[in-house]
């Protein structure tokens, strides 16, 4: 080879490992801005990319839909100087382009104005339309949908936006929103006959005035304080088509109040979940305070009071030390995590991680021992007292109504649900409704153990040596016994090996599963003060010695993520009056403990 030649081999080389070199240690650019909290926000752009770090070079992980709300964590600027926010995505960290996200202000995640709801529902026009149907009081808010130019709705109550601009909440065919009130007509009702009524209210403003008839014109007897309760008689609309309620002023007379000041209670008779729901702010405070909620969750169980009255919130007195309970769930293989989460959630102790090889220990198939931070965050329910997490509290009984074939309907019809049929929405009520357990819940439950395409070979019927039967709950399916989880699961559900009935075994079609499957949770969990996602997942109610044992999965988030899947149910509809069981601890650490 020539001495040129040579040369310019020996430049070509050594240009190609600098080449090499750059991408091999060209370090991430710009330091994450970690926010003090995570932000809520919203995909504008359609199919958006997220990728592996911040910037159009790095690894494509995936793709969001438009409209889809995410948790923003921080922010990155890439190399270019365009700026990437740091996300979650698929149980992993991600990065998305921030021009084509929109970011919810965090004093507006929250209207300024609460809502005031009407004591009897109005009639409205839509005057111009399409009109956006948002998920509240603010052009912010994610769009729900669209109501036609002359669709008449339902105005259930008023709130106005930070920028007080006024909005009505609208019930539109079984859905519920929020439309720009310039935009609706107002219908005024014929009705001028007094109606019965007969419950208990609350006066939300005072001293509020007390007229001798239904309307300011009438002679004024008095007023009453604010946060009073009273029974109000009956109801009448004036000229003016305002609603008055009648009560007793005295014990001989008489007197009439603005309906838009007051606030009604549900009735105690329809239903014996009601005590505590609708409250005032004053009497919500002796409630949490009866009820024996430290100070530590008052703050959060106040803004959810705020935004869902109809809500009721009860304390699980666990008699259980903290630190004992954490203990005993740290006990490696009570609870795991993905093998792909962050190293900080997986244990290092002894049995669970290899420190020679540094390989983690698999449990049933894939898992990894959670570490006890992670167990900790989970466990502390602190931390899910918020709109998306609060329902792995709900009690899970069966209830005719908040549990129908439409908030059936509300969960399956979203992702491309495999239940979303009409068979499947009646197996699945059917079964809630005869085992006495929540049709919600058990859908719910099918999506966490399936998938929402529901692709597992437990419900296939098409399983080599157990076709035809079926397990949507994946009752016994773990690894034992030289069987696969799926096969053990099978095996169960047909009898066992035994030709075992109970729970109406062999389940040989799809709606003996979900009956026999529902009748199984509820004998074993709900009989067993095990009646909610959390208490299903930590069996905190039954004594310390029961602590760890029976508990439905080992997957330490199950109850978190059931939960999420289950406030679908109610997305459309959210003033229910839903019980939430909350559990306290004896000695729990001053805050909630945070996510490692």
């Amino acid at each position: 080879m020539s001495t040129n030649l040579k040369s310019r081999w020996t430049a070509a080389v050594i240009a190609f490992f600098m080449l090499l070199t750059v991408f091999v240690v060209l370090p991430q650019t710009g330091t994450a801005d970690v926010f003090g909290a995570t932000k809520k926000g919203t995909v504008k752009k359609s199919r958006l990319i997220v990728r592996a770090h911040a910037g159009k070079t790095y690894k494509k992980l995936g793709t969001l839909k438009k409209g889809k709300t995410i948790t923003i964590r921080g922010t990155k600027k890439a190399k270019s100087g365009k700026k990437w926010y740091k996300i979650r995505f698929n149980s992993r960290t991600g990065y998305v382009y921030g021009n084509y996200v929109r970011v919810k202000s965090t004093s507006g995640s929250t209207s300024s104005g609460k809502l005031k709801s009407y004591s009897s529902t109005k009639k409205g026009t839509i005057k111009n339309g399409p009109l956006n149907v948002r998920t509240n009081a603010g052009t912010n808010y994610r769009k729900k949908g669209t109501v036609k130019k002359g669709a008449s709705v339902t105005l259930l109550g008023e709130k106005r936006s930070r920028k007080n601009i006024k909005w009505y909440k609208i019930k539109y065919g079984s859905n519920t929103g929020y439309v720009m009130a310039k935009y609706v007509t107002v219908k005024s009702s014929s009705a001028s006959s007094e109606t019965t009524v007969n419950k208990k209210a609350v006066i939300k403003n005072g001293p509020l005035n007390v007229r001798s008839g239904p309307g300011t014109n009438y002679k004024k007897l008095g007023t009453v304080a604010k946060n009073k309760t009273i029974t109000v008689k009956s109801k009448k609309k004036n000229s003016k088509k305002e609603t008055w309620y009648k009560f007793s002023y005295t014990s001989k007379k008489n007197g009439w109040v603005l309906s838009d000041y007051v606030r009604l209670k549900s009735s105690s008779s329809s239903s014996s979940s009601a005590e505590g729901s609708n409250l005032s702010d004053a009497e919500f405070e002796t409630w949490m305070t009866s009820q024996g909620f430290p100070s530590s969750y008052k703050s959060k169980l106040r803004s959810l009071h705020e935004d869902h009255p109809a809500w009721v919130f009860k304390a699980q007195k666990t008699g259980i030390n903290w630190s004992t309970a954490l203990s005993k769930e740290s006990k490696i293989g009570i609870n795991l995590v993905e093998p792909t989460s962050p190293s900080s959630w997986k244990s290092k102790a002894s049995g669970a991680y290899n420190s020679k090889t540094g390989k983690y220990t698999t449990f049933d198939g894939r898992w990894n021992a959670a570490s006890k931070d992670i167990i900790a965050y989970y466990m502390d329910p602190r931390n899910f007292l918020n709109d998306s997490y609060i329902y792995q509290f709900m009690d899970h009984k069966f209830d005719s109504a908040s549990q129908t074939k439409d908030t059936i309907k509300s969960m399956v019809s979203r992702s491309s649900c495999f239940m979303n049929t009409s068979s499947y929405i009646t197996y699945l009520y059917n079964a809630g409704k005869k085992s006495g357990v929540s049709p919600n819940v058990i859908t719910a439950m099918v999506i966490q153990e399936q998938g929402w395409k529901g692709g597992t070979g437990l419900i296939s019927g098409k399983y080599p040596g157990y076709k035809g039967i079926y397990n949507h709950f994946n009752i016994g399916a773990y690894t034992a016994g030289g069987m696969s989880a799926t096969e053990r699961g099978l095996w169960w559900a047909k009898g066992a090996g035994t030709g075992s009935k109970t729970y109406g075994r062999p389940w040989n079609s799809i709606e003996k599963s979900l009956a026999g499957g529902a009748q199984y949770y509820s004998s074993n969990y709900l009989e067993n003060d095990q009646y909610t996602y959390y208490t299903k997942k930590f069996n905190v109610m039954n004594g310390t010695s029961a602590v760890a044992t029976h508990q439905y999965m080992t997957n330490v988030a199950g109850g978190a993520s059931e939960g999420r899947i289950l406030r679908y149910a109610y997305e459309a509809d959210d003033d229910y009056p839903i019980v939430f069981y909350i559990p306290v601890y004896n000695n729990m650490p001053s805050k909630a403990c945070a996510k490692p």
